[in-house]
C-alpha cells in the first residue's frame, strides 16, 4: 500500500501549529525553571524583564486595536490570537509598575511567582493557538498558501504547453505523412 504523499498546504498548517507548540513548550519549560529559582536570580535581568515586557505589553494593546480598526489588517490575523494577549499585557503592564515603584512586598519570591504566571499563560496561549490553527488556519497563511498554489500552476502552464499546439502538431504530421 502506497502512501500518499502529503500537500503542501497541509505540512504549511501543520508547520505553522508545530511551531506555535514548540513555543508554547519553550514557555512552559522557563516557567518551571523560574518557579524553582534556576533562573532569574539576578537584579539586571529583572529589570531587563520589566523593561521589555512593558513595551512589549504596549504593543499588544497597540497592535489589538490596529487590527481591530484596519480593515487590510484584519483580513490578514486572527483577531482570536491578538485578543487573547490582551489580559496579558494589562498583567504585564501593572506588574511592571508595581516593580518600578519598588514596593516593600516586591522581593524576589514575589518576582519570580509573578513572572512564572505570566510565562505559563503565553504557554496556554501558545498551545491552545496551535492546536486551533491547526483545524481553523491563519488568513495570512491561507493567503500564502494560495499564492503559492497560483505561482505553481502558473510554472506548470509554463512547462507544459497546452493541448492545442499538441493538437495542431499532430495534424501536421498525418498532413506530412501523406
Amino acid at each position: 500500500m502506497a502512501k500518499e504523499k502529503m500537500s503542501f498546504e497541509k505540512k504549511t498548517i501543520l508547520f505553522y501549529s508545530g511551531e506555535l507548540i514548540l513555543f508554547a513548550l519553550v514557555f512552559f519549560v522557563i516557567a518551571t525553571l523560574e518557579i524553582f529559582g534556576v533562573i532569574g536570580k539576578r537584579e539586571i535581568m529583572h529589570i531587563i524583564f520589566n523593561w521589555v515586557t512593558i513595551f512589549g505589553a504596549t504593543w499588544m494593546i497597540v497592535d489589538f486595536f490596529w487590527v481591530i480598526f484596519s480593515d487590510k489588517r484584519r483580513k490578514k490575523n486572527s483577531l482570536l490570537d491578538k485578543a487573547l494577549l490582551l489580559p496579558a499585557a494589562v498583567y504585564l503592564i501593572t506588574f511592571d509598575i508595581i516593580c518600578f515603584s519598588k514596593l516593600s512586598f516586591v522581593n524576589l519570591e514575589f518576582r519570580r511567582m509573578m513572572m512564572a504566571f505570566v510565562f505559563y499563560y503565553f504557554g496556554a496561549i501558545y498551545l491552545f493557538q496551535g492546536i486551533y490553527h491547526y483545524f481553523f488556519p491563519v488568513p495570512q497563511i491561507v493567503e500564502a498558501i494560495e499564492e503559492m498554489r497560483l505561482e505553481e500552476e502558473a510554472k506548470k502552464l509554463e512547462t507544459f504547453p497546452t493541448e492545442e499546439p499538441v493538437a495542431e502538431a499532430k495534424e501536421e504530421s498525418k498532413e506530412s505523412d501523406k
